[in-house]
């Protein structure tokens, strides 16, 4: 038999004995970031990682490229000014909780300056255990929609959230559970301060901005 009439037979023997996963692509990446929002720690992710069906109708994000989410004591968090007893009372006492999102239409990395940014790649798999968190952690109302707080500044708004905002479980021990829920090693309670939780997430991934 000719060399190049075996090359058939070859291909033929893969295909039937090599296990299907050979054959599959890698597994597609997702980027996500955790940034510093003043002193909380915010998380960004893909806007499609919500669904369209969530979304009241006065709220148009349909051209964003990517969603910056932070969460914290709803009264204290959406103030337009500093509350002292907002801040009291969010200190120490189990408090309602709310959810910023603040749309970004451009890439993340110009979207920022003078702060602490990292970037991490996840999987699929990742990104729908990142999504469920977040889901969960939004309220909705009966016609299974976000529920609006107040409007907050660059076009974001803030949310209901569905859990309690409490010390010691702050901002940024919230964005550490959501690295936690995602997949990463961490134990969310050692992350009080937001320098703290963007530093271990460039471990996990890389730290693309630094603040001077």
């Amino acid at each position: 038999m000719h060399r190049l009439d075996k090359i058939p037979l070859l291909c033929l023997f893969l295909l039937l004995f090599l296990p299907a996963k050979a054959w599959q692509q890698p597994n597609e990446k997702h980027s996500i970031y955790v940034s510093s929002i003043s002193w909380h720690t915010g998380i960004i992710v893909p806007a499609a990682t919500f669904p369209e069906s969530i979304w009241p109708p006065e709220i148009n994000y349909k051209n964003a490229a990517w969603l910056e989410i932070g969460w914290g004591d709803m009264d204290f968090f959406s103030a337009k000014g500093f509350n002292p007893w907002h801040a009291i009372k969010a200190a120490f006492w189990p408090t309602s909780s709310a959810m910023q999102i603040k749309p970004i239409y451009g890439p993340v990395e110009t979207a920022y300056s003078n702060t602490n940014l990292a970037k991490l790649k996840i999987d699929k798999e990742q990104l729908d255990k990142l999504r469920n968190y977040l889901l969960r952690e939004l309220k909705l109302n009966e016609d299974a929609k976000l529920i609006p707080v107040t409007a907050g500044p660059s076009n974001s708004y803030f949310f209901k959230g569905s859990s309690s905002y409490y010390f010691p479980k702050n901002s940024n021990v919230w964005v550490a559970k959501a690295l936690k829920e995602t997949g990463f090693s961490l134990t969310p309670i050692w992350y009080q301060t937001t320098g703290k939780v963007v530093r271990k997430a460039g471990e996990f991934g890389e730290l693309v901005m630094e603040k001077d």
